[in-house]
């Protein structure tokens, strides 16, 4: 009886070894995972501006003629903030008693935030002008904003002879500034408004800016009547 107790504890205590063995494997914590779920799902955002407006808006437009030349004009406005517009052509359709004619003019390009009047000048051909239309295209955006010569106003002066047959010639003069590297070529363009803003003329002019932040400057211009006030704007050539 006593040897049949003995066995009976004996496999009693056997069978607790059994069970309980595997139990600190089962129930410890397993090691730290290498990576987190929630942290994967969840990227880190950082602040960052709205995206930038990449648009060249054409402003206004209008001619100035005199005799048989004339200046179609378009004035433009870079609505980008930290982009700069290139290969900005302007094509212009000068419409006719008889008819139209379509000339463009030398690309540009614009920093953000510049404005700038975009003109070329027509002879024989336009002849008879009665208005104008233009359209714009850019070549390509670029991040960043080059040296800019602001934009300034301008005095006009009738010039000698003043009045032709067909409106006015004369000259816009001021100054300009600007922090591009002197003996640079640059693109000086007028346009004259009358007294409701519309624009009736201007001009272009190319030159090397001068040693210095600013330049005098003075652009032939043609007006299909005499200007209220003139812009002056300047531009590297492309």
């Amino acid at each position: 009886m006593i040897r049949a107790l003995e066995a009976a504890a004996l496999l009693v205590v056997v069978a607790l070894g059994g069970c309980g063995g595997p139990a600190p494997h089962s129930t410890s914590p397993g090691p730290s995972s290498s990576h987190t779920p929630a942290a994967s799902a969840t990227p880190s955002v950082s602040p960052s501006s709205a995206p930038d407006d990449e648009t060249v808006t054409q402003v206004a437009s209008g001619f100035g003629a005199y005799d048989l030349q004339v200046y179609p004009i378009a004035l433009l406005t870079n609505e980008a903030t930290s982009h700069t517009a290139t290969g900005v052509i302007v094509r212009f359709t000068v419409q006719l008693s008889g008819g139209t004619y379509a000339l463009s003019a030398e690309p540009v390009s614009l920093a953000p935030g510049q404005t700038l009047a975009v003109t070329a000048l027509c002879t024989e051909s336009c002849e008879g002008a009665t208005g104008i239309e233009a359209a714009v295209t850019v070549g390509g955006w670029t991040a960043g904003a080059p040296a800019v010569i602001s934009a300034g106003t301008g005095a006009y002066a009738c010039g000698s002879p003043c009045a032709g047959t067909t409106g006015y010639e004369g000259d816009v003069s001021g100054t300009l500034n600007g922090g591009i590297p002197d003996e640079t070529l640059i693109n000086v363009s007028a346009a004259c408004t009358d007294g409701s803003g519309a624009i009736v003329g201007g001009g272009l002019i190319q030159t090397v800016w001068s040693d210095g932040s600013s330049a005098s400057v003075s652009v032939p211009v043609l007006v299909s009547v005499p200007p209220a006030s003139c812009q002056l704007y300047g531009t590297e050539v492309s």
